[in-house]
C-alpha cells in the first residue's frame, strides 16, 4: 500500500495592528539547515483587502525581522498576515509582536499552517 500524503506550505498569521499607538513587527526564520528559503509576506486588512507585500530570501538558518510600519500601505493599518513560500513543509518559524511603546505591552501571534 503506497500512501501519498500532501502539506500546505502556506503559513498565516492571524494579526498584525499598526494603530497611533502600537506598531507590529513580524519574525520568520528558515529552519532549515540545507536550503534557501524565498517568499512573500501577504498583509491583508480587517476587510479582507490586499494592503502591502514584502518578498523575501532566508539563507539555511537565517532569520528575517521587519517593523512593519516600513512597509508602505501598512502604517495605521491592522489585519492578518499570510506567508508563502518556496520551502518544504516547516520550513518557515515566525510570529508577529504587537508592541506599545508607551506602556511596554506586548501580543505574539503564532505563523500557523493554512488548513487543507
Amino acid at each position: 500500500v503506497y500512501r501519498i500524503g500532501l502539506r500546505e506550505t502556506t503559513g498565516r498569521i492571524p494579526r498584525f495592528n499598526n494603530s497611533t499607538s502600537q506598531i507590529t513587527v513580524a519574525v520568520l526564520q528558515n529552519v532549515s539547515s540545507l536550503a534557501s528559503v524565498n517568499g512573500t509576506l501577504y498583509f491583508w486588512r480587517a476587510n479582507g483587502t490586499l494592503a502591502a507585500t514584502h518578498p523575501f530570501t532566508l539563507g539555511a538558518r537565517a532569520g528575517l525581522v521587519l517593523n512593519t510600519t516600513t512597509v508602505p500601505g501598512l502604517a495605521g493599518t491592522s489585519g492578518a498576515v499570510t506567508v508563502a513560500h518556496d520551502g518544504g513543509y516547516g520550513a518557515l518559524a515566525g510570529k508577529t509582536v504587537a508592541l506599545e511603546p508607551a506602556t511596554g505591552f506586548s501580543f505574539d501571534s503564532q505563523l500557523v499552517p493554512v488548513a487543507p
